[in-house]
């Protein structure tokens, strides 16, 4: 399947940079899967349905928009895939510890921030407000 947002070469690196990872951590394959990219593309096409049609800046906010979906469709999983510490005889190293589910909404708001920089986006929707009244039985419980 082919991307719809994501046409350039270097989106992997992008996606791997928003996460602070590298390609031992991240594969290509894992960015690609069908449970991961085209549901990321999807969301902000839902949100920018004419974004083929973007250009300019409105077509880096779209693709910025993407990768960082992405990025946070991937965060949660970070925590499995990132080993704690790494020992050796050596020397020892311990990594950060991260919040990669926070991370990964704040990387959906960073998105959907993007998104309402592009001109022509749809910001939410219009919902007609209504209420319904009738009569109420208040006097026949009084009648009796």
């Amino acid at each position: 399947m082919a991307n719809k947002i994501l046409t350039t070469e270097t989106y992997h690196e992008e996606i791997r940079g928003r996460l602070g990872v590298g390609e031992d951590v991240l594969s290509d394959a894992d960015i690609d899967a069908l449970s991961v990219l085209p549901i990321a593309e999807a969301k902000v096409i839902t949100a920018v349905p004419d974004y083929a049609e973007l250009i300019d800046d409105d077509r880096n906010y779209v693709y910025a928009a993407a990768v960082s979906m992405v990025a946070a469709m991937l965060a949660p999983s970070m925590t499995a895939r990132i080993a704690k510490s790494k020992k050796d005889f050596d020397f020892s190293i311990e990594n950060q510890v991260v919040d990669w589910r926070a991370f990964g909404i704040q990387l959906i708001d960073d998105a959907y921030a993007l998104i309402d920089l592009i001109s022509t986006a749809i910001h939410g929707a219009d919902a007609p407000i209504f209420g319904v009244a009738g009569p109420t039985r208040y006097k026949e419980r009084w009648r009796c």
